[in-house]
């Protein structure tokens, strides 16, 4: 569960703490599995400075690339309303937002926490610390899916590696696998410490897994999540799961997967919606 510091009352402040302290985790937890794979894990079951050991290395570098390169261009890319140009516009199907003053386009929806309109508002990220919307839609798809497949990836190794160390002990074992930073307290040692270790790599693999297939179902659906819970059928933004990625994805959607540093130009600009000419060359 997500730690919401509803007691600061100051919005700007409670919304730094709290981005403050997911990012602080994020930081630490891929340097400390980092370390654990490639320096502990990964010479107990290749042999070192060998050709399948170089692979691994080159298979780690990807996708710590493609983890941080996402988190990092998610996170600056501006994707509100601040800085558009919002004139010029049909703005019959635009609402009014009282906290901005100002007509948004459809689609769009302030966040509390970041205090502004969002363009597409998917949802609020709080790794991201800010809203995922129509800009960097891509990168937050990318980043849950590279870190899911990162957990995979290393559990089938973890599990390798673990199972030299573990002894049944009259069940201790099982003890260790559920409450595993109680273990660490009582009986603190290596077996102990690298179940712990598997353990957060279950849960996040679980946790990143789960939002990116939820989140991916309604990109083939042209859907936001709001947007998930109101409309089922017939959505109009549903443009049939080739568009629907492109919208997401950009022109060059089948190339984004490869690094996050590939351009790949968007069709829309997030404020129009009923443009149907930006879809023809697709």
């Amino acid at each position: 569960m997500l730690m919401k510091l509803e007691f600061i009352k100051n919005k700007q402040l409670r919304r730094l703490t709290e981005h403050s302290f997911y990012i602080a985790i994020t930081l630490i937890l891929i340097p400390a599995f980092l370390y654990f794979e490639l320096c502990i894990v990964l010479p107990a079951i290749v042999e070192q400075w060998s050709f399948e050991f170089y692979c691994h290395i080159a298979c780690a570098a990807f996708l710590l690339l493609n983890i941080m390169g996402n988190m990092i261009y998610g996170m600056f890319t501006n994707t509100t309303i601040k800085g558009k140009n919002l004139e010029g516009f049909n703005k019959e199907d635009w609402t009014f937002c009282s906290v901005c003053e100002c007509l948004r386009p459809p689609r769009s929806w302030h966040c509390d926490t970041c205090d502004i309109c969002t363009l597409k508002r998917d949802h609020h990220c709080t790794f991201f610390a800010c809203c995922v919307g129509y800009f960097n839609h891509r990168y937050f798809m990318l980043f849950t899916f590279y870190i899911f497949v990162a957990m995979l990836y290393s559990l089938f190794y973890n599990i390798k590696f673990v199972s030299q160390f573990i002894t049944w002990n009259h069940g201790l074992i099982l003890v260790k696998f559920i409450c595993p930073l109680a273990s660490i307290v009582i009986d603190f040692g290596d077996e102990s410490l690298y179940v712990f270790l598997v353990v957060i790599n279950v849960l996040v693999g679980l946790f990143t897994g789960f939002l990116f297939i939820y989140h991916f179902n309604n990109l083939l659906k042209g859907r936001l999540v709001h947007e998930s819970k109101t409309y089922t059928k017939d959505f109009i933004h549903n443009r049939g799961w080739k568009l629907n990625l492109t919208e997401v994805f950009g022109e060059r959607w089948y190339l984004t997967w490869i690094s996050p540093f590939i351009h790949s130009k968007l069709p829309g600009n997030g404020i129009e919606w009923n443009v149907e000419d930006k879809y023809k060359l697709y």
